[in-house]
């Protein structure tokens, strides 16, 4: 076998590419159209974010079988495949006129994008990195808060000065720029099948906090509260896409609620990162916890903002929410349910917390139809941060009693 360090850190920065379309562009810079698509076609802002609501659960169902296709077929005509289909059926939102064309459109993007999404993505990282497992996983989702980030001004810069038609074409254009490297880059999920060993297979892990369980069940306490524990913290980052509708409902201009967005995003990238690091000195339970706080402290500063000042450092905060989802899950999973079960377990996860978001992204978006306001949506992200305590607090209870 190979022992070559190099690869696996290409790996990692495609992967990096993948995770950056597939949500950093494809989902957290989605708030933007929002509004204006809303408004250009009269519609409410419920009524258009369901199309979000419907990639999303189609995401989170897709999720489910992606390891049985990886399995039965080869990932990179799976990722050929499906990159492609992403990137036209995204291009084709602008020609949108109606409601259910950008239904059977979310759904296509949610199959063809759950392909390259957090599921491959943290099996292919798991099939390259023995060591630095976290630090690896950290990285490459950070990249998903960049993608935001950046692309949020100037998707919504796009919008203001050529419509929005013309933000879905550009889009399209930034999912393939991101998403071309992995396509014609050679390489397999397990290193093994390109004759690497992955990263620090040779050096054992004195720190490993992995708890091993020789069997596995779904229908076990454990399990059940983590997968509503994941169903709930996904449900809170579905705010995040209204930031920019938020801003504008208390008298801010669009540029200032795009500003929130990306704040929003900025958060993503350093919680992501912060976890990570905190992860491998502190555990993930720890570090899951800090993220939570950050959460509520960030939607505390929303709810009182009375300036622009304390609404940006109140939407970096509540970014951290994203960490949870898509670094805290799978290191709690592979924590409290063992290596050996990730590759049966994380599915179930990744379907929840795909599930959470299909839910509360519309969800947010009547809340504000009827009641005219975001606070709503705000108390009850309050509720459902408690509610995830006590449920990681059950679920941690429940595992070491095995």
């Amino acid at each position: 076998m190979n022992t070559n360090n190099k690869k696996p850190w290409i790996i990692l920065a495609l992967c990096c590419g993948l995770a950056a379309s597939s949500i950093g562009v494809s989902i957290n810079s989605s708030g933007v159209f929002y509004t204006p698509v809303s408004e250009s076609l009269h519609m409410m802002r419920g009524t258009f974010s369901m199309h979000m609501t419907i990639f999303s659960l189609v995401t989170a169902i897709t999720s489910l079988f992606v390891p049985r296709l990886m399995e039965k077929f080869s990932y990179k005509m799976i990722l050929t495949v499906s990159v492609f289909t992403a990137v036209v059926s995204t291009g084709l939102m602008a020609l949108g006129t109606s409601a259910i064309v950008f239904y059977i459109l979310g759904a296509i993007r949610g199959m063809s994008t759950a392909m390259f999404s957090i599921v491959p993505l943290t099996l292919v990282i798991n099939g390259w990195f023995e060591k630095k497992h976290g630090l690896a996983t950290s990285i490459v989702f950070g990249f998903s808060g960049l993608a935001g980030s950046i692309c949020s001004p100037i998707l919504s810069s796009c919008i203001e000065t050529f419509g929005w038609q013309m933000g879905y074409i550009i889009k399209a254009i930034i999912l393939l720029c991101l998403c071309l490297p992995a396509v014609l880059y050679p390489f397999h999920v397990d290193a093994r099948d390109d004759g690497y060993l992955p990263y620090g297979y040779e050096e054992k892990k004195e720190n490993d906090v992995s708890v091993e369980i020789p069997t596995f069940h779904f229908i076990t306490v454990a399990f059940i509260s983590f997968f509503v524990f994941g169903l709930m913290c996904s449900c809170i980052t579905s705010v995040t896409q209204h930031l920019p509708g938020f801003a504008e409902s208390i008298g801010y201009s669009s540029v200032v609620g795009a500003s929130l967005l990306s704040a929003g995003m900025v958060g993503n990238i350093v919680s992501k990162l912060v976890i990570g690091t905190l992860s491998d000195h502190f555990g993930s339970i720890k570090a899951t916890i800090v993220m939570i706080i950050a959460n509520t402290l960030g939607i505390v500063m929303l709810m009182m903002g009375k300036s622009e000042l304390l609404l940006l450092v109140g939407a970096f905060l509540f970014g951290s929410c994203y960490s949870i989802g898509a670094v805290a899950l799978p290191l709690l999973t592979k924590h409290f349910f063992g290596s050996n079960n990730y590759a049966k377990a994380f599915p179930s996860i990744s379907f929840a917390s795909n599930l959470g978001a299909a839910i509360s992204l519309s969800m947010v978006g009547y809340i504000y139809d009827f009641f005219g306001s975001y606070m709503y949506a705000f108390m009850i992200a309050l509720i459902m941060i408690a509610l995830a305590v006590l449920l990681l607090a059950i679920t941690s209870t429940f595992t070491k009693q095995h």
